[in-house]
This record gives C-alpha cells, structure tokens and sequence, in this order.
C-alpha cells in the first residue's frame, strides 16, 4: 500500500494544476454554448424520429457536462490546497449536473417511445458523484433527481459502469437511507454490502473500518493505470474528494448518528470536511442564460420526468 499511497500522493499534488489544463476545454465549450443561445440548437447532425420528435435541447451533452466537470476540477484543487470544501465551485458543478442528468433521463424515458428498448451503459459512471454532492450540500431535492434517474436506471444497465464498485456504492446507500430500498447490486461480489446493511452502526470502531474501506480502495483505483479500468477515477475529476465516505458520514449525521473523528492518509481529515447547513447551488451566468432558452423551448423537467 506504502508504493500506492505514494503514487496517489504525487498525482494529487499534480491535482492543483489541473483547472489550468483543463481552461482551453472549458473555454472553447463556451462557443457551444453560445452557438446554442444564438440558434437554438447544437452544431451537427440533426436527428429524426417519427414517433416522438427530438427536441433542440436533447443533444445537450458535452455542453453542459464541461463546465461541470471544470468547477468540480476547481473545487477538488482548493481541497488539495487548502483542506476545505469549496462549496462555491460544488454548487456550480451540481447547477450543470442537474441539467446534464435531467436531460439525460428525459432521453432515455423517450428511448423506450422511439425505438422500442432501453438504451444501455450511456450515462457516465461519473454521474452517480452529482448524487454524492447533492447529498453533502444538504440539497435534497437535487439528490432525489438524480436518485430518480439511478432508480429508473442502475438496474436496467442504462450506466457505462467501469471496475469499480464505488458508484454501486453510492447509488445503493442512498437507495438504502432515503429512497425506496429495492435496488439491488448488478455486481457479483459487490464490495461493500456489509457498509450498506450496516450504515447506522453505533459502533464507531466499525464505522472507522468502513471509511477506511472505502477510501482505501479510491486510493487505490485512482493510482491504478488504466487497463485496470476505473474509469471514473483515470481522469482529471472525482479522485481526490472522498466522495463516497463523505456520504456516509454525512447521511449519519443527518440521522443524528455519532461519527468518528477520521482522519486517511490520502484525504486527511475527513470528518472535518462534512458540512452542517444547506447550500443552495448558484447558476453561473452562462447556465442562466442557456436555462431561459431551454424554458423557451419547452423544457419542463418536472412536466416531463411525471
């Protein structure tokens, strides 16, 4: 583990540069953006269904997972440096995650309408961390949206699941604590069965045995090459937040549960991260802009996810 811990160590402090590497993409989705509040529409192909026509904003993809992916770059990169979660740069990332996930669910509800079968493995396995951050900002009605998309989907396998089995991880806990509790793992020998059945422990030596599990196995996913494929964790997003034990101990708490003082090597301090009052995700300029021409266009999440 002393090798692994090491090599996760050094790409984490690589972690700070990682918004400067990444602003050229960002900058440049910005002219898609743009193109989009000026047309309407997304450059490219068209597409054509009899059955159910496709609407402009359904080809929303990369234009709204970017500048996601770019502000939870900026939040990991203040966490490296400065040990603090930073729940600005989260809120925006969980804004566009919202519209992101949103339009994605809408799409595959219309699949089944066009084309008769679900439509397999085309949600990011990274999406189930929009959950985990709605869940540690207090936002509940973001988490139960997304919930709703994992609920409709984890078992049908709409998601592009890779090796790993943190995403289960997370999609079966908050499944277990504050949806339905009819999910069940699509893996074979899913790793961390006895955390979900156990997840109220009063224990704390217990609990501290599964926060290690848990962020035990991240540091290891992430140091992995990539024919290992955790896919989620070989890039520039999600490796350095411990997202999954931070959802654990912040559903505990939520539930007025005792949670160890946990510190990780490859984290720190964990526990003092967690977060003790909502807060409410701000749209940055553009995504306002973009949310308006979608109403305009008929967009109406609610009216379409009924």
């Amino acid at each position: 583990m002393d090798k692994i811990l090491e090599k996760f160590l050094r790409k984490r402090k690589q972690a700070i540069k990682n918004p400067e590497k990444y602003r050229n993409v960002y900058d440049r989705n910005i002219t898609r953006i743009t193109f989009y509040l000026e047309h309407g529409k997304t450059k490219g192909e068209e597409f054509f269904n009899e059955s159910l026509p496709f609407a402009p904003w359904e080809k929303l993809n990369v234009e709204l997972s970017i500048p996601g992916y770019f502000y939870e770059m900026q939040a990991q990169a203040s966490l490296v440096k400065g040990s603090v979660l930073n729940i600005e740069q989260l809120g925006y990332y969980l804004s566009y995650g919202y519209y992101q996930l949103t339009i994605a669910h809408i799409r595959q509800k219309r699949c089944v309408i066009r084309f008769g079968e679900d439509n397999e493995r085309v949600i990011s396995p990274g999406s189930v961390f929009q959950l985990a951050t709605a869940v540690l900002l207090h936002q509940y009605d973001y988490a139960q949206q997304f919930y709703k998309l994992f609920q409709n989907g984890y078992m049908k396998n709409w998601i592009n699941r890779s090796k790993s089995h943190i995403g289960d991880f997370i999609i079966l806990l908050f499944d277990r604590v504050k949806g339905d509790n009819t999910l069940k793992p699509i893996v074979d020998d899913f790793a961390y069965q006895s955390i979900i059945d156990n997840w109220d422990s009063t224990d704390l030596t217990k609990v501290t045995s599964y926060l290690n599990q848990l962020c035990d196995d991240q540091v290891t996913q992430v140091a992995s090459p990539p024919s290992k494929m955790f896919f989620e964790f070989d890039n520039m997003n999600w490796q350095f937040t411990p997202y999954a034990a931070l959802m654990l101990l912040t559903l505990r708490a939520q539930h007025g549960l005792e949670n160890p003082d946990f510190e990780h090597p490859g984290f720190g301090n964990v526990t003092s991260l967690l977060l003790t009052q909502p807060v409410a995700p701000e749209k940055d300029d553009l995504l306002e802009q973009l949310v308006v021409k979608l109403h305009e266009q008929g967009f109406d999440e609610k009216a379409l996810l009924a």
